[in-house]
């Protein structure tokens, strides 16, 4: 990855995850205590830094939540924080950045550095405006501290060998959430539609599963469905409790189509669980005469934008399912 798309799909993931936290409290403004809420979550040398510390996200949220209170105070103002503490999507609520945090971004690519978490997470440790340290206080550490945990941060544990074929995409994610937890929410049939965007409803069908797909969007907006793509038949081709499972999708009303495949994999972390999730598309036996001759040209044509909407694609899966374990 160069160094302009990893500081692109940097601040994809931060902007997401940190607009998510910064709902719980019922803000649209993302600002440095909220990205560094994100930095917990990442799967990262940041994360780990932060993590080995001892940080969880229960005390960081209870930290940012206290350092909250205490500059209302500070105004005369005694009140409930706003926000339920329930994540709300980016698209009900909106999201800006701040200008402090925008820098944080903006130093992490700056001058030679890579533009991701680990340079984020050492821009947010340098800011001097006294939240993030006093955050840190709070959680009984030191930016100092983490800085050395940081330069100490082993690598991660290499992931499993990416799925065969272009038409697949992987991506590994922390989700603070023990491994058997994560294991019943994702094996867990009638669950599905809560984490794969492209399922609205589910039922059983003997072995198998019936599925709907989607034809509105969260946000309200309608969805194109072709006709032959709004039944899914669902099937769990593979489940290891609790470290592994493998969901297939297909159209039965489009024998001929590509169907969905989604594996995932979980390990233990230290704070909760590392997921991999493997998105792919099986080809089916495709298009028929004088289609079947063009295919590979249109394949061809198509492979930057396919590579695009696999990363998207994957990256929703992975994290709706970090969202909904975050908001148990």
């Amino acid at each position: 990855m160069n160094k302009v798309s990893r500081i692109i799909a940097t601040s994809y993931d931060l902007t997401v995850t940190a607009s998510e936290e910064a709902s719980r409290f019922g803000v649209r403004d993302i600002d440095i205590e909220h990205v560094l809420l994100a930095l917990v979550l990442d799967e990262g040398p940041a994360g780990r830094a932060l993590r080995s510390t001892g940080i969880t996200l229960d005390a960081a949220r209870s930290a940012v939540a206290d350092q909250h209170r205490e500059q209302l105070a500070t105004l005369g103002i005694d009140a409930p924080l706003p926000g339920d503490g329930r994540i709300r999507a980016a698209f009900q609520n909106g999201h800006e950045w701040t200008d402090r945090a925008t820098k944080l971004l903006s130093d992490s690519g700056s001058h030679g550095r890579k533009g991701d978490t680990e340079a984020v997470l050492r821009a947010a440790l340098a800011e001097r405006s006294g939240t993030i340290d006093d955050l840190l206080q709070r959680l009984g550490t030191t930016p100092s501290a983490v800085a050395s945990r940081l330069d100490e941060a082993p690598d991660a544990p290499s992931s499993r060998p990416p799925a065969d074929g272009r038409l697949s995409r992987t991506r590994t994610a922390f989700v603070p959430a023990p491994v058997d937890d994560v294991w019943a929410y994702v094996s867990d049939p009638e669950r599905l539609p809560e984490w794969d965007m492209n399922l609205a409803h589910i039922r059983p069908d003997h072995e198998a599963w019936i599925g709907e797909t989607r034809t509105t969007a969260p946000d309200g907006k309608q969805l194109k469905v072709r006709a032959n793509a709004v039944q899914q038949r669902i099937s769990r081709t593979a489940a290891t409790e609790p470290r592994h499972v493998t969901w297939e999708m297909r159209y039965p009303d489009a024998p001929r189509a590509n169907r969905r495949r989604i594996a995932i994999d979980i390990d233990p972390a230290p704070g909760g669980s590392r997921i991999t999730v493997r998105f792919a598309w099986v080809r089916g036996p495709g298009p028929t005469g004088l289609m079947r001759l063009i295919a590979p040209v249109t394949r061809l044509l198509a492979r930057p934008v396919v590579a695009i909407a696999l990363w998207v694609q994957v990256t929703v899966l992975t994290g709706a399912i970090s969202r909904a374990l975050r908001d148990a």
